[in-house]
């Protein structure tokens, strides 16, 4: 058998919802808990594209432009982020905890061309205005815009390759203010090929996203590594100890992520030891170590916890 030299190779795919509308275009990818309403890859993929479109034709978004988010969780900014990647720009999701200065420090730092806000932000947004001379867009003018999307979907052709960026995540660094690490195609690919292999994913498991999405764990833990195997997710807009548990119960959840606090408070709930959580393999739990107590509980409780680090770059 001959083997091909590296630069014979085929380039890897980078368009994943794509691939997923090919093969399993009615599989739901994502279901919001609070609300019920489910998108399969086929809807992510037509979303993202008219949201690309509309990026692109209203906002003037092009290939290696930073596209700034400050929000608190929601199931649109995973449908922006492939929309951004489909236009070849990059998602700059901002920790909504950081005061004025802190953001417009990110803001300028990674060069900013447009900062989304959630209405919740307004204030900040506000304060923003007189800090950076970025053109700031609400989140929900632009989802009005994007919902009356009345075009039909002419697909977009992907731009950049394996090794053009996607998103740029501020770290906290050890000194001064945090640093922007470059992620990029080939990071998410082969995070998901570790993380697939170390926890045999597969499109029939399910897990929960809560963690927030200005934060690596939010992201490459477990969401886009089940969107690159054909997963589901379903989707809370913040932690509710009580809540995960119920959804954990009724989604049948299969993967179950979390830090030392969450796993903790959701022991301590009340429902803890009345609920069914058969359905999960087991627990990953990173961000620092879990006390051996911890573990314990949910040993008891059948669900073995595995612990892991990894690194925002």
């Amino acid at each position: 058998m001959r083997f091909r030299a590296q630069d014979e190779m085929e380039p890897i795919e980078i368009d994943w919802l794509k691939r997923w509308n090919t093969y399993a275009p009615e599989h739901v990818v994502v279901k919001v808990a609070e609300t019920g309403v489910e998108y399969s890859y086929r809807q992510m993929w037509e979303y993202s594209q008219k949201v690309a479109a509309s990026l692109s034709r209203e906002q003037g978004i092009a290939e290696g432009d930073r596209v700034a988010l400050i929000a608190a969780n929601r199931v649109e900014t995973l449908f922006l982020f492939f929309a951004l990647q489909r236009l070849g720009a990059i998602l700059v999701p901002v920790n909504f905890r950081l005061t004025a200065r802190e953001v417009s420090h990110i803001i300028n730092d990674c060069g900013a061309k447009m900062l989304i806000v959630d209405e919740g932000f307004s204030q900040l947004s506000l304060e923003l205005v007189l800090d950076s001379p970025v053109d700031i867009c609400s989140y929900e003018g632009l989802l009005s815009k994007w919902k009356m999307e009345s075009q039909p979907v002419t697909p977009l052709p992907m731009r950049g390759d394996f090794e053009s960026a996607v998103m740029i995540l501020y770290t906290s660094g050890t000194t001064g203010f945090p640093k922007g690490a470059i992620i990029t195609h080939k990071m998410i690919f082969w995070n998901s090929v570790n993380t697939s292999l170390r926890l045999s994913l597969t499109d029939q498991d399910v897990s929960l996203v809560f963690l927030p999405f200005f934060h690596t764990g939010g992201w490459n833990v477990l969401t886009t590594p089940l969107i690159h195997k054909g997963g589901k997710l379903v989707f809370l807009s913040k932690f509710d100890a009580d809540q995960v548990l119920e959804v954990c119960q009724e989604e049948k959840v299969s993967i179950l992520f979390g830090v030392p606090t969450t796993m903790e408070m959701m022991a301590r709930s009340p429902i803890f030891n009345s609920v069914s959580l058969s359905s999960i393999r087991y627990a990953i739990v990173g961000g620092e170590p879990m006390p051996l107590e911890a573990i314990h509980k949910w040993q008891k409780k059948g669900i073995p916890v595995r612990q892991g680090y990894g690194l925002t770059e």
